[in-house]
């Protein structure tokens, strides 16, 4: 077998079995040690793909962002309720505490690594939501003043400011109410006026 495909395999274990884990136990109650065993590796070797089960995390959030966006593509209808609805699935997929989320950015930050590996990452799911802003563009709901990537970068933006001051503050307020209003304003600010 292919050293590359044996690599890829392994970290396609690791995800699996976290997902499974992160399910049935939480976040929190989940530990590389199980991750590990579940995936059928050594501890030592989850390290040798992943710096800490926040980069893990990272990582998965990333990819069904990514599988989310893929099936919006050839969907009929207008774009802002299904994007709407995305952001909400992602959001309530992978639910959030405020220490957890803390702890994310400190994992995405902590190392040149991690950052470059999260950079990579929204590069690649910008490149997917780019037809789709272009597409709501051509079909009129989204400005055509704006570039299509000045849009993505801008949910970007929104999405991960959101997160960063709901995880900082005091409040009770849940984090999927506070994405919904953030984006409410958002897409307001990009539809045609």
């Amino acid at each position: 077998m292919n050293r590359e495909l044996k690599k890829e395999q392994t970290r396609i274990r690791i995800k699996e079995a976290a997902l499974s884990l992160f399910a049935e136990l939480g976040y929190e109650q989940t530990s590389v040690e199980s991750i590990a065993k579940q995936a059928g590796v050594a501890k030592g070797t989850f390290f040798n793909y992943f710096s800490s089960k926040d980069e893990l995390i990272c990582d998965l959030q990333a990819i069904f962002a990514l599988n989310e966006v893929a099936k919006l593509k050839d969907k009929p209808g207008p774009l802002v309720p299904r994007l709407q609805l995305l952001l909400f699935q992602i959001v309530k997929q992978f639910e959030l505490s405020k220490p957890l989320t803390r702890a994310l950015f400190q994992a995405m930050l902590g190392s040149a690594k991690a950052l470059d590996n999260h950079n990579s990452m929204l590069t690649t799911l910008k490149e997917a939501l780019l037809p789709l802003i272009a597409e709501g563009q051509e079909n009129g709901e989204f400005r055509r003043d704006m570039p299509a990537e000045m849009m993505a970068q801008q949910a970007f933006q929104a999405y991960f400011g959101t997160l960063f001051v709901w995880s900082m503050e005091e409040s009770e307020d849940s984090l999927d109410t506070r994405m919904a209003i953030t984006f409410e304003l958002f897409f307001k600010g990009i539809a045609v006026q």
